[in-house]
């Protein structure tokens, strides 16, 4: 499971792991694992994807 994301290629894998469990968690543990990795994105998006 993806703890942290701090380039380009984490946030990528994150994402790519996200559409795999995002149809259809099969499991309590893959729903966890993808409301984590949202919370990661969200995290990587707002420091690193800013348009002030």
């Amino acid at each position: 499971m993806i703890d942290v994301i701090v380039t380009e290629e984490d946030y990528r894998e994150a994402l790519e792991r996200f559409l795999q469990i995002g149809g259809a968690p099969k499991s309590e543990e893959e729903l966890w694992e993808m409301y984590q990795l949202m919370r990661l994105m969200e995290e990587y998006e707002d420091k690193n994807c800013r348009f002030d």
